[in-house]
């Protein structure tokens, strides 16, 4: 087993926001494309001129996001999947090739520093992650490397994450000749990564089962091409709009403002639906606190939606969701505009102050939202 202990040193600093590289040849493409990124607490985000009437209805029939936001790290050499092993959350060995699967990253008190979707790329293992993130990672990762034969890229600058979305999705993929993701699969082409991902549930949207998703991870010297392809048959949407078909989706990404505030179970990471956590799969940082959580009874807070029926602005990431009697009871993990109208949350609390009554944000009353799986019994 390889170790996780670090060189001697200073103690490593938390993750805070590190701005994304300068990705000139990215923002020069998306500008071409008509799409315009800007920052905010969740990290690079874009905006398309769509029209919001539409929005709900092109969820549903075929839309395409430019996810600026999620950056790609690449783990490669010899002891890349063993390394990875070592650090995070989920079993990297165990991982079939055809397969993404979520990971958490814990710092050593079994808090997540950041959660990732992984899968296998030839000799090497890719790490989808927030941009505002990445870096940070990258670094933290390459001090554990010592003598193992492993290289660590953050890749943002030579590919761009698209988001599809809706039934039209499949053809406009098809069209491409590109494959089809089954959700939770990977699909490899020349000129894309193909990522299936879990629906948008049955009821999310009105009139709606459940809605495809796909991301597509494209080299940037493709995607100018890609995307004008993409946009003759779905709908651009900005990536506040995607954010939301993640929240109700109910898995959730840790970004600057959430790191270090959770340990994996409290939102729902070792769900069955979602299956980041392995228990079986030996050591890495954090471990311990980890499954002493999970062995030791029922765990007294988890992660939860609800909606917001009259707000018009999100709530940020990590501020605080409140009781009843208005003391805190959570913080908020990702928030995003409904297509409907009010804004959808997903947010982390004690199970006991759900159960007690409406919780709320900001002084608005949160109605509750089921979660598109069950929670884990104990």
């Amino acid at each position: 087993m390889l170790s996780v202990r670090p060189p001697a040193g200073p103690k490593p600093a938390s993750p805070a926001f590190v701005p994304p590289p300068v990705l000139d040849a990215v923002r020069a493409v998306a500008v071409r494309c008509g799409v315009s990124l800007h920052e905010d607490a969740y990290g690079t985000q874009s905006r398309v001129p769509a029209a919001p009437t539409v929005v709900a209805d092109s969820l549903a029939e075929g839309a395409v996001a430019w996810l600026a936001g999620h950056s790609v790290l690449r783990v490669s050499g010899e002891d890349a999947s063993r390394f990875l092993q070592s650090q995070t959350t989920n079993d990297v060995l165990q991982q079939p090739p055809e397969q993404v699967r979520w990971h958490g990253y814990c710092s050593p008190k079994g808090r997540l520093l950041a959660t990732m979707l992984a899968w296998h790329d030839g000799d090497a293992i890719r790490l989808m992650l927030p941009d505002s993130l990445a870096e940070t990672i990258r670094k933290r990762l390459a001090m554990f490397v010592l003598r193992s034969r492993v290289r660590l890229a953050n890749e943002s600058g030579d590919v761009v994450v698209l988001g599809l979305v809706g039934a039209r999705a499949r053809d406009a993929l098809a069209a491409l000749a590109l494959p089809v993701a089954q959700p939770m699969a990977v699909a490899l082409a020349d000129e894309a990564v193909v990522i299936g991902l879990a629906p948008v549930p049955a009821g999310a949207l009105a009139g709606a089962g459940a809605v495809p998703r796909w991301l597509l991870v494209v080299p940037v010297a493709s995607v100018e091409r890609i995307w004008q392809a993409l946009c003759a048959t779905l709908v651009p949407i900005g990536s506040d709009r995607w954010r939301w078909t993640d929240v109700r989706s109910g898995v959730a990404t840790i970004v600057p403002a959430t790191s270090e505030q959770f340990v994996p179970q409290m939102l729902n990471l070792e769900a069955d639906a979602i299956g980041a956590v392995s228990f079986t799969k030996g050591c890495y940082p954090g471990q311990e606190v980890v499954a002493r959580s999970h062995y030791l009874g029922k765990l007294k807070r988890r992660t939860f939606l609800g909606r917001l029926p009259g707000a018009d602005a999100e709530p940020a990431p990590g501020s605080d969701v409140t009781s009843a009697s208005n003391e805190p009871a959570g913080k908020i993990v990702a928030a995003a505009r409904a297509p409907t109208g009010g804004v959808d949350v997903l947010y982390e609390a004690q199970v006991a102050a759900v159960g007690a009554g409406t919780l709320s944000i900001d002084g608005l009353a949160m109605q509750p939202i089921e979660l598109p799986y069950p929670l884990p019994s104990a």
